[in-house]
């Protein structure tokens, strides 16, 4: 840490460009990137009406779920996600992108209903649209199979469209990734800068080794013999 403050400190003049057109990308990333919103609504299969009213449920839909609902909820939330209904959501005016499944972690027959858009009231009007949706598309399967009246399954809104809720998860995380990507950079070019600066360095040491001239050993004194 303390070679790379250092070298941050030294190479200044490199990294300082870099972080502020880091920060600069940044803001532009925050400022163009939209806010999307969601809205979620869930709704439960009920039994029919014939199922309903046999003992011991007492006509109380709540009393009589069963396996089959589940595999109902499921059949419809494949038929909702079909390019056909999309397709006709999309005529009736549904905008930004739906998804229906069955609710997670669900122990009866619990679908979740779900719209996001860049736009909070064109949210808000495509959930109410799809939550109408689900229920024509309950009755229309229904009566293509020809089911009778008092054996069809009906539906409930358990949770009913909550408003749009913005989503700045998504936003947030690229913001973050622009900032992380831009100081990886700037500490990578210091070092890179450092690098080459030091490689130069050696080679202009060994050039003016090479160039200085060799000492001459000093002559030794004479001595003459005995006068």
């Amino acid at each position: 840490m303390r070679e790379l403050l250092r070298v941050i400190r030294k190479r200044w003049y490199v990294t300082l460009p870099i972080v502020l057109i880091t920060i600069g990308l940044s803001a532009v990333a925050n400022a163009v990137l939209p806010t999307t919103y969601q809205s979620e609504c869930s709704i439960s299969l009920l039994n029919a009406p014939s199922v309903s009213a046999q003992a011991p449920n007492n006509g109380n839909p709540f009393l009589s779920f069963s396996q089959a609902l589940t595999v109902a909820a499921d059949f419809l939330g494949r038929r909702l996600t079909s390019d056909q209904s999309a397709e006709a959501l999309k005529k009736q005016g549904l905008t930004g992108t739906y998804s229906v499944k069955l609710a997670d972690n669900a122990m009866g027959p619990f679908l979740t209903l779900t719209v996001t858009g860049n736009n909070p009231a064109e949210v808000k009007k495509s959930i109410d649209l799809l939550n109408k949706f689900t229920a024509d598309q309950l009755k229309q399967m229904q009566a293509e199979q020809q089911a009778p009246a008092g054996s069809q399954i009906g539906a409930t809104v358990i949770i009913p469209p909550q408003p749009p809720l913005a989503q700045t998860k998504s936003k947030l995380q690229y913001v973050a990734m622009i900032g992380i990507a831009g100081l990886a950079v700037a500490f990578l070019a210091a070092f890179v800068t450092e690098n080459i600066f030091g490689r130069r360095r050696a080679r202009a040491g060994r050039r003016r080794g090479k160039a200085a001239p060799e000492e001459e050993p000093l002559a030794q004194p004479s001595v003459s013999a005995g006068r």
